[in-house]
């Protein structure tokens, strides 16, 4: 196989990857109604800092027109928000080239089978480790981002109304439900046997609860938790406002095809490595506590992640919990 010929290997890799990620994220963006939004940016350092005008607390006052006296001021305040960088990357891939010559096959076939799994698998763990830092921090928050269904029972729409109160007057900005698919057959169950159809199943790709918020369904393991019980597991749903958590790539993927000798069969192997930035709407990551480059674990530390907005209607959304 000439080198040519894995200089091709290696093109169809990349551009594989660039093509099946542009298209789900363009799908993922539309399907979530804006509330997890995937987008590209060039972020430099460990932490992109950014920062917006904090909601202004006793704005308005009572005036009495026949009195006379000093007026206490209020400051015009800018919240510090940051967003992490996360570092992510391949195993070598490791491949024989007479596996090629031997079928008499073109490199570009196994490039694109790399690039396709290794996109998607950008695109899972994307979504992976912002809905493990959108619940940890909801959670961490308490009662105010987070509602319990009573008795450790299944998912209701009536428990999902009772998370979404938690934003009060402004619950319509809840846009979208992310779940698991568990608590959504929970709800599913109930709807099969309930006379007023809430539900509807025209379209089972996207369900909506009766507000005209969507569900997003996915089996992410930063959904659920197992508990002390070994039969029991929590679920959380996660009510997400628009832009509620913003995932940037940093355009920074590398990667490197490499001839290995001293075996049996001449050896190439393929790694690549990339990051991306990481933020949640009214929360900023804890530069200290959280530190640079963030393992899985600490991405799904609830401490890390402060709450910057004075009210949680100005957040990313809310958690409820179920079983």
């Amino acid at each position: 196989m000439a080198l040519s010929n894995m200089v091709v290997f290696d093109d169809f890799v990349q551009r594989t990857i660039t093509e099946v990620i542009a298209q789900q994220v363009d799908l993922f963006n539309a399907a979530s109604n804006g509330t997890i939004t995937l987008t590209t940016n060039r972020n430099r350092g460990d932490f992109a800092h950014y920062s917006q005008f904090a909601e202004i607390t006793g704005l308005i006052r009572r005036r009495d027109v026949y009195a006379s006296g000093a007026v206490s001021s209020v400051a015009l305040a800018m919240l510090q928000n940051a967003s992490v960088k996360i570092a992510a990357g391949t195993p070598p891939i490791a491949f024989n080239p007479s596996q090629f010559t031997w079928i008499q096959e073109q490199p570009e076939l196994a490039g694109v089978v790399i690039g396709e799994q290794v996109a998607i698998g950008q695109f899972q763990d994307m979504l992976n480790a912002a809905l493990k830092a959108a619940r940890a921090a909801f959670v961490n928050v308490g009662s105010a981002a987070s509602y319990n269904v009573p008795s450790q029972g299944a998912l209701t729409l009536n428990g999902l109304n009772r998370g979404a109160q938690k934003f009060g007057d402004r619950a319509q900005n809840i846009r979208a439900w992310v779940l698991h698919s568990t608590p959504l057959h929970d709800m599913f169950d109930q709807s099969l046997t309930n006379t007023n159809r809430l539900f509807t199943f025209g379209d089972v790709r996207v369900l909506e609860d009766g507000f005209g918020r969507r569900f997003i369904v996915t089996d992410s393991s930063s959904l659920y938790g197992s508990v002390t019980s070994p039969d029991v597991t929590d679920y959380y749903t996660l009510g997400l406002v628009e832009n509620a958590i913003v995932v940037e790539d940093n355009g920074d993927f590398f990667s490197n095809l490499q001839t290995v000798n001293g075996d049996e069969n001449i050896t190439r192997s393929w790694q690549g490595e990339w990051t991306y930035n990481l933020a949640l709407k009214g929360y900023t990551w804890d530069t200290t506590s959280g530190g640079k480059s963030p393992t899985d674990a600490e991405i799904g530390t609830g401490t890390n992640w402060d709450k910057t907005a004075a009210d949680i209607k100005n957040t990313a959304g809310v958690a409820v919990r179920s079983r």
